[in-house]
Parts: structure tokens; sequence; C-alpha cells
């Protein structure tokens, strides 16, 4: 009967390894052929036009992609090693393997859960905590660049604000730490966990590991914003660096106040996007095909990746055993 159970148990993992392999390549493709805006052809069209496709633009473009997830990796490993003597190559397994199920998963819920999958039971919550720590420092990055960025475009651009829409920036600029204030006041729940047992929970991390996860998620963001920055220039947008990277900034910090599903991400950074540089005189059309071109590199192909991760994926024996 055991042997019986433990076949199930293998014939069910593969069943689910498979189903989420071909959901992660649904919701790319879905991505890539459904936008109302901008379909496929049109915008491999505008990047041939703008010779994306040279051998030094791709070759920017996807060591700038590399740098990028070598962090976020970097990142998880300081942070996983705080419970096993964790590898670059078995957190670069368990990085890439749970993008692809966050893929398709509301406010990337599905990568606590699979990320958790290569861990003992009696860890999993610690590891939620920590990939949560993980991706809340992320966001930390993206708030503070983000308000930098419109407090500077504020002050660069003229902008036919009215007074209600003055009043809504300084409402987005100031919502995280309302938010933040709210769910101190209330005690809500975050994933489970209330804030104040969150902040307890953080304070026991060593120092060093949370520095350096600060560290590392800013150098992410210095790189994935420049990688938007280094497409603006090969469209021939001429504008002063500090004005075009504070729009860039910008974009990302008001992309992130709204939870969504990853597919949906350049959807939502499109919007602001095409809103913000339109007031620099950019296109609404190359905006529209240098976010779709950077989720294509920093979300699209991780997620590929990640599928040759989850279809070798093998639970630990302890895992099995439970």
């Amino acid at each position: 009967m055991r042997n019986l159970s433990h076949k199930a148990n293998q014939f069910f993992l593969a069943l689910l390894k498979i189903a989420v392999v071909l959901a992660a390549l649904f919701f790319i493709g879905y991505k890539l052929t459904s936008d109302d805006q901008l379909n496929f052809s049109s915008f491999l069209e505008k990047l041939n036009e703008a010779r994306v496709f040279s051998v030094l633009n791709i070759f920017i473009l996807l060591l700038l992609t590399f740098l990028n997830w070598l962090f976020e990796v970097k990142k998880w490993h300081k942070l996983s090693s705080t419970l096993k003597s964790n590898t670059v190559r078995k957190a670069t397994n368990e990085s890439l393997a749970s993008f692809t199920a966050a893929i398709f998963t509301p406010s990337r819920i599905g990568e606590y859960g699979a990320k958790s999958l290569y861990y003992p039971r009696a860890d999993r919550k610690k590891v939620i905590f920590l990939n949560f720590v993980g991706n809340m420092t992320q966001l930390f990055v993206t708030f503070v660049f983000g308000i930098i960025g419109l407090i500077i475009l504020l002050f660069l651009v003229k902008l036919p604000f009215t007074g209600m829409n003055i009043g809504l920036i300084i409402a987005l600029l100031f919502s995280p730490f309302y938010i933040y204030w709210l769910a101190r006041r209330f005690n809500l729940r975050i994933k489970g966990f209330s804030l104040r047992k969150l902040e307890k929970s953080f304070k026991k991390i060593p120092n060093d590991v949370q520095w350096k996860t600060l560290y590392y998620a800013t150098l992410r963001y210095i790189i994935f914003t420049h990688q938007f920055y280094f497409l603006l220039l090969v469209f021939d947008i001429e504008l002063p660096y500090l004005l075009v990277i504070s729009a860039v900034f910008s974009t990302y910090f008001l992309a992130s106040l709204i939870p969504t599903m990853i597919i949906f991400d350049a959807v939502i950074k499109g919007g602001f996007g095409v809103w913000i540089f339109g007031f620099l005189g950019v296109p609404e059309i190359v905006v529209l095909v240098i976010v779709l071109a950077v989720w294509i590199l920093n979300f699209g192909l991780p997620a590929l990746l990640g599928s040759y991760f989850v279809l070798k994926y093998k639970p630990q024996i302890q895992n099995l055993v439970h």
C-alpha cells in the first residue's frame, strides 16, 4: 500500500508540474497576443525599425536581464541561508521555479507556495516569511526611488495640473506611509501574519542579511530601470538623463501601488508609462513597445527558464513522509 501511495504521489506531482509549466506558457503566450493597444507583429516591427535586434543591443539587454536575476538569486540565497547552508545553484533553481508558478497567480502568491516546497515542512512558515521580506524590500526600494523620481519630475516639468490632480499626487506620495500606519494601528494581517509579529520576526534576521538584502534589491532596481532607459536611447529619445530616469522611477512607483498578476504587469506599467512620458513628448507606441520588451526580458524569459526547473523538481524525502 505504501508503494502504491508513493507511486500515486509521484503521478500527481508529475501532473502538477506539467500543469504549472503549461499554465505559465499559456499566460506568456496570452500576454504576447492579446494586447489591444499593441499586437505582436507591430511590436516586432517597431523593434526592427529601432534596430533593437543588433548584436550589441541584444547583448546589452540580455546582460542586464542576467544581472537583474543574478541579484534576485543572490538576494534569496542570502535570506535562505539563515535556514540552511544553501548554494547559489540551489537558490537559482528555487527562485526561477517559484517565479514560473508566480506568473499566473495574483500578487505572486504562487511564488510563496512553490519556494516553500524546497524546504522541510517545519521550515515552510519561515520560508514564506523570508520570501515576503525579499519582496517587501524590493517594494521598499521601488517606493523610495519612485517618490524621489516623482518629486524631481514635479520640479523639472511644468505639468498642467489642477488642484485636484496635485492633491492626488500628494496622496499617492504619502499613501505607503498611511497604509503602514493603518496596518499597525489596527494590527492588520499580511499573508496570515500580523504586522507587529512581522516586525518582531524581521528584527531577528541578522543585520548583515538585512543590509545585503537591501543592497541586492537596490542593484536590481537600478539595473531594470536603466534597461528601460537604454531602450529609450535605442529609440532615439534624446532627453536629459535626470528627467527620463525620474519618469522611469515614477512609472514603476505608480504601477507598484496596484496589486496585480504578473501577466498584467506590463498593462499597468504601460498605462502609467504612457501617461507620464506623454508629458515629455515621448510617443505612446514607443512607451508601449519598451514596456512589453522589458516584460519579456525580465518576466517572460525567466518564467520559461523556470519551467525547466519546475519539471526537474523532486520533493525532499521528509516532505513525502509527513
